[in-house]
């Protein structure tokens, strides 16, 4: 896969990962489904924020596909290796000190502060606008492909 998740103990996903793994992205789903294998094997702890939540829920519920939108809040709101962080006012001063140093959309700004302020040790998206952040905790999955 290259990535080793032994030495992490709380591992941030962003919206793209979960996409990937639900919907069996064939790109992606190698990658994936070794990222969960790892997760459960090493006892990590996954966090995400509830802006995922949403993203995730949405298009289902767009498309009346109720099996999957079903499918992820079960995944997500009953698994013990995952858990969704909400919106304070910590979340939201930290969002903003991310919109204003990187100009960051909204739902990006929090999904780092989210990470931030969870104590992730590292962060998995594919969202390249982070790439413009200064956080070495992340990695992008088409980088992690590319090894």
């Amino acid at each position: 896969m290259g990535l080793d998740l032994r030495k992490y103990n709380q591992v941030f996903l962003d919206t793209a990962p979960f996409i990937y793994y639900f919907e069996e992205n064939p790109k992606y789903i190698d990658l994936m489904s070794e990222f969960w294998d790892q997760v459960y094997q090493h006892q990590i702890n996954v966090i995400t924020s509830i802006i995922t939540y949403i993203e995730l829920l949405t298009f289902p519920e767009k498309e009346n596909n109720h099996k999957l939108a079903s499918q992820y809040r079960e995944s997500l709101t009953n698994s013990e290796h995952i858990s969704i962080y909400p919106l304070n006012i910590l979340v939201a001063d930290a969002t903003v000190n991310y919109r204003a140093r990187y100009a960051l959309k909204t739902p990006d700004a929090i999904q780092l502060a989210t990470a931030e302020l969870c104590g992730a040790e590292l962060i998995l998206t594919n969202d390249t606008e982070w790439k413009k952040t200064e956080i070495k905790e992340i990695a992008f999955l088409d980088d992690l492909l590319a090894k």
